[in-house]
């Protein structure tokens, strides 16, 4: 139970202290000389603390001594936490009693000022007096045990790595020396068996840390296997084998969503089954820990709806697992050894160089006698296992490798790792070297299950809300780019990996390795406590506790907890309202509050809630409440400002919540409030503004009343800011102003002042979705004195510089702000439904755009006014730009009136229904996608057939595509295939939706492309293509039939008949 660090505790208690001293407060409560004492006593424990963490393995003495502690020291911090928080509430009522706010002299006598009564400061006082003198008491106790345990002071060093910078960059992703295992799968894979069955499974089995799902990461990403199959799935099964769970994990990884469609079998079986049908898919089953013969049976059926030649790769440690699933197929399971001595060594320096720490040259200090021995003592240690050798090479960074290396690796701390057992035994040394602010943050992940994609951001808030983070010497780093670092740091030491990077170009999620979960698990003891189902073990030194599955009623799951009175973390893991499967009434809420007072985390999301219960005031210690995605919650409490330490409030996708409480200024230390998605808000509270501390708003709605003055004083926003109902300035406040005053209204909100934000979103409706597909008809009619007035506010809202995403929705204004071409650091612009139609040519000043979004530009003809120029002159106009998407803009006719554009680095490009436009921009570099929906083929056809001498060589512009999709184009031109063979390095055509192409004749000309669909079906079978195999007469019959049943199957809701139903 020891193993969460006490001295991580100690020195969190000693930092509440030392300001706690200094109150005002504590000498008016006579506590100020106890709290002293506490100080000198908690000392004095701390300095014993790293020897007994030490010792504890070996002496049952020290073990319970240390159990001892953890209780009273965790009493000590609840107790503090006591003593602060209603020293925070005194403070406040005195300052509103100051300025002279009746927030104590309302009607309803509130517990604050009847605590704060003279006669009852006096009782309190008294009381907290005695609890601190009693806990110290207590803990002198403890401390004169030392006598018996002898244990020496010691102070922790701080690790050479922390005093070096981590990167996302400089982090090991690192694979090392399995090309010819890559090369051999890969052959199983693409080449395939004359006898193998319509599905097959190719196995890889290994021991735990050798590498195995990185192996799989690398097929799965390699460029071969994308392209040989339509589809690529990943299901990460892990110790629980139930099909319908795996089927919701391969739903989630082909759609990139959490899939609400719910968990029935049937429904999640006939979704899968109806997205992989027909087709070639590429399936990873990693990390198989138990096995169900009938399961698997009802699991296989179900893929069985692919195409011929669709693979399944399973990862796992048990050998018999892997043949009884690969029963049937040709391959046996493929044993995945050791690395060799120099891959060994090879990986050992990346890793040891990747850090930041040392440019390993160890050949020119050491001589060559001890570089042998050392890479042979690095054999030895690790047998070739590669998260063995990252585990040696973590340890090793922070000692010097003249006087350090070969003593440690000499010794018997590191065992011989020819099995897991040992491997443990190391990444428990590894453990034991981590800084104790780490060891705490690290033991906390075991909440989360095997396998499970750990949030990040939520990771850090939970983090910063138990008190893990600790304060930075450098005040440019917030709480969150602290925990940032710590998550780098603890991915540096292999105890996290597989980081992504999310669209804001922060870490938005990572995993455990099984075996460093395995770890965590039996480190922590008691008190972190995953419920997974009903023999979790509970107890009162239970203080952390999360909840994967729906194991009893609210009411049940209350009383099962009850042991665990001190609880400080309670989380639910569910990730949609049918994985939850109960709803969580007033009065279930109000019982489970009610049991347990020490919650500092409180996570419900998908729990069915109606409302939150007035008495969750009685969480005086909450700092993280996560009540996100309960859909009929409609307004918090009042009673919620009374949680003066609540740090993060997170309500995503309340959709029906209407308003935030009123006096949310008595929120002092709100720091994150997250309502993205709360699309029935209607304004922010009065009293927002006072909130300085607060980092990010996600979603601010502009109300009728206080407009963007709330806005104005908050200076610590980043990361993401979206305001909505810009319109109702206009509506409202200002109906009679000039638009000349529209620019002073939106300076208001001071974004430029807000260094920070990385993504700005500015909508002039109010939003009932999030993707923006409001009909421009219903918001953007409007007189001309409404555009000027539009044009002017968003003027008026210019962002700072270093700004990477910027959207705007339904504006009215005709004209782009020209402070447009100053943001340049920005990346992504996106435009949705807006009259504007001037100014564009700015973008041309935006030197690393790379993606530009424009959808619903109505009145848009081109994109550049510029007059001047020849028509046949291509001049860059984006240099950076990758990716381009133009949608439902019915006026677009072209780039520039007189020349054409140069888009230099453009690889995606987007067309839907422009169907004025008649001509693509010049791309030298599209590659990856060309998709064209609606309209015609008129800019296909007259780029495929454009050449020019700008160009150089490249005599056709699109001749390095890969993959060409044309949706819903009725009757194309006979001859539309014309050319076509001159696109020489198209991998696939899709085509769906698109009368007429049984009058096309030259279908002969994409002879060359490996992959056609037409409606859902492919027109190769066995290599060959249909009108090979039936003539060309018998092919465009074909194509009419499939033309008639996609039109039926689409009017009733049924799927396609197959390809081998029609031939």
């Amino acid at each position: 139970m020891a193993s969460i660090s006490l001295f991580s505790v100690g020195k969190t208690i000693l930092e509440k202290l030392g300001p706690l001293v200094q109150q005002e407060a504590m000498l008016l409560w006579n506590l100020r000389a106890e709290l002293e004492k506490l100080v000198g006593t908690v000392s004095a424990i701390q300095a014993l603390l790293l020897d007994a963490e030490e010792q504890q393995e070996h002496s049952h003495q020290v073990k319970d001594w240390l159990e001892k502690l953890q209780v009273l020291l965790l009493d000590a911090e609840d107790l503090l936490d006591d003593v602060a928080t209603e020293a925070l509430r005194e403070e406040a009522a005195a300052s509103r009693d100051r300025d002279g706010s009746s927030w104590c002299k309302i009607q309803c006598w509130t517990p604050v000022c009847f605590l704060f009564s003279i006669p009852n400061r006096l009782i309190y006082s008294l009381k907290m007096a005695h609890k601190v003198k009693s806990v110290r008491e207590q803990l002198d106790a403890i401390h004169a045990d030392n006598t018996k345990l002898q244990l020496s002071p010691r102070f922790e060093e701080t690790g050479k790595l922390m005093k070096h910078t981590i990167t996302i960059s400089s982090l090991p992703n690192i694979v090392v020396g399995r090309e010819d295992e890559v090369k051999h799968i890969k052959q199983l894979l693409l080449l395939g068996n004359n006898h193998s069955p319509k599905i097959s499974v190719v196995s890889i089995v290994g021991i735990g840390g050798m590498g195995k799902t990185a192996l799989a990461q690398l097929i799965y990403n390699d460029r071969q296997v994308k392209e040989h199959f339509k589809l690529r799935l990943w299901a990460c099964v892990s110790e629980l084998f139930e099909v319908n769970v795996i089927i919701q994990k391969i739903l989630e990884s082909a759609t990139g969503g959490e899939g609400r469609q719910g968990s029935q079998l049937n429904a999640l079986a006939n979704r899968l089954e109806g997205y992989i049908s027909e087709k070639r898919f590429f399936l990873v089953l990693d990390d198989v820990w138990n096995f169900d013969s009938e399961k698997w049976d009802v699991l296989r059926s179900v893929l069985n709806s692919g195409a011929n030649g669709s693979k399944i790769l399973v990862t796992t440690r048990f050998e018999n697992f892997a043949k009884m699933m690969s029963r049937g197929s040709p391959d046996p399971p493929y044993a995945l050894s050791g690395l060799s001595s120099p891959q060994s060594w090879s990986l050992f320096r990346q890793v040891m160089s990747g850090g930041g720490n040392y440019q390993l040259a160890v050949e020119e200090p050491l001589n060559i006698t001890s570089v042998e021995e050392i890479k042979e003592q690095i054999m030895k240690k690790s047998a070739g296992v590669p998260l063995a050798v990252k585990t040696v090479a973590n340890l090793l960074c922070l000692k010097d490798p003249q006087t350090e290396w070969l003593p440690f690796l000499r010794s018997n701390e590191l065992l011989d790792a020819k099995h897991n057992t040992s491997l443990l035994h190391n990444l428990k040394l590894s453990y034991q070297y981590l800084p104790s602010h780490l060891k705490r943050c690290f033991l906390f992940c075991s909440l989360y299950p095997k396998g499970y994609r750990i949030p990040v951001p939520v990771l850090i808030f939970q983090w910063v809300a138990l008190g893990l983070i600790e304060s930075s010497e450098d005040s440019r780093l917030g709480l969150y780019d602290l925990g940032v670092q710590y998550v780098m740091d603890l991915t540096w030491r292999s105890f996290f990996q597989e980081l992504k990077i999310g669209w804001s170009s922060g870490i938005s999620s990572c995993r455990m390795h099984d075996l460093i979960h395995d770890l965590a698990v039996s480190l922590s003891g008691s008190t972190y406590t995953e419920i997974d189902d009903s023999t979790a073990r509970i107890s009162k030194t239970t203080y952390h506790m999360s909840l994967s599955h729906d194991l009893w009623s609210p009411a049940e799951l209350a009383v099962h907890l009850g042991k665990a009175k001190q609880l400080q973390t309670f989380f639910t893991l569910f990730k949609n309202w049918y994985q939850s499967g109960t709803n969580w009434d007033d009065s279930a809420f109000r019982s489970f509050i009610s049991r347990f007072p020490s919650l500092r985390v409180l996570h419900f999301k998908y729990t069915g809630m109606e409302t939150l219960p007035h008495h969750i005031q009685g969480l005086k210690h909450l700092r993280y409440l996560n009540i996100s995605s309960n859909d009929n919650i409609v307004r918090l409490p009042d009673s919620i400002t009374m949680l003066q330490n609540l740090q993060v409030l997170h309500l995503d996708y309340c959709k029906s919540l209407q308003e935030l409480p009123r006096d949310i200024n008595k929120l002092v230390n709100l720091w994150i409030l997250k309502c993205t998605g709360c699309f029935a808000l209607t304004h922010m509270p009065v009293g927002l503004g006072e909130l300085t501390r607060l980092e990010r708003v996600s979603f601010f709605v502009v109300g009728q009343d206080r407009g963007l003055d709330e806005l104005y004083k908050l200076d610590k926003l980043r990361i993401h800011l979206r305001i909505a109902n810009l319109g109702v300035l206009r509506s409202t406040i200002a109906t009679s102003w000039p638009p000349s005053l529209a620019f002073e209204i939106g300076a208001v909100a001071n974004l430029k002042g807000k260094i920070h934000l990385q993504t700005l979103f500015l909508r002039w409706d109010l939003g009932t979705n999030e993707w923006n597909e409001s009909p421009w008809e219903e918001g953007l009619r409007g007189s001309e004195e409404d555009a000027e007035w539009d044009e002017s506010l968003l003027e008026g809202l210019q962002p700072h510089p270093v700004l990477k995403s910027f959207q705007v929705a339904h504006c009215r204004g005709g004209r782009f702000p020209s402070w447009i071409s100053s943001l340049t650091n920005l990346v992504t612009l996106s435009l949705y439904w807006c009259k504007v139609r001037h100014g564009l040519h700015h973008l041309q000043g935006l030197p690393i755009l790379r993606r530009l979004i424009m959808v619903g530009l109505i009145e848009l003809e081109y994109m550049d006014e510029d007059e001047d120029g020849d028509r046949k002159a291509c001049k860059p106009f984006f240099p950076s730009l990758k990716k381009l998407k133009l949608r439902q803009c019915p006026k677009l006719k072209g780039w520039r009136r007189r020349e054409l554009l140069l888009f230099p680095e453009l690889s995606k490009l987007f067309i839907e229904h422009c169907p004025l436009l008649t001509l693509m921009p010049v791309f030298p570099k599209l590659t990856k996608k060309l998709k064209l929906i609606g309209g015609s083929l008129e800019p296909l056809l007259c780029t495929m057939n454009w050449l020019s001498s700008e160009v150089g060589s490249m005599q056709y512009p699109l001749s390095k595509l890969k993959k060409l999709v044309i949706f819903c184009i009725d009757d194309p031109p006979r001859e539309w295939l014309q050319g076509m063979q001159h696109l020489t390095s198209l991998q696939e055509i899709k085509i769906n939706e698109c009368s007429g192409l049984e009058e096309t004749l030259e279908w002969h000309n994409l002879s060359h492309v490996p992959n056609i669909t037409i409606d859902k079906h492919n027109i190769n079978r066995d290599g060959q293509f249909l009108w090979d195999i039936y003539g060309w007469d018998n092919f465009h019959q074909i194509l009419k039939v499939w033309k008639h049943l996609s039109f039926n199957a689409t009017s009733c809701g049924c799927s396609c008949f197959s390809l081998y139903q029609l031939t």
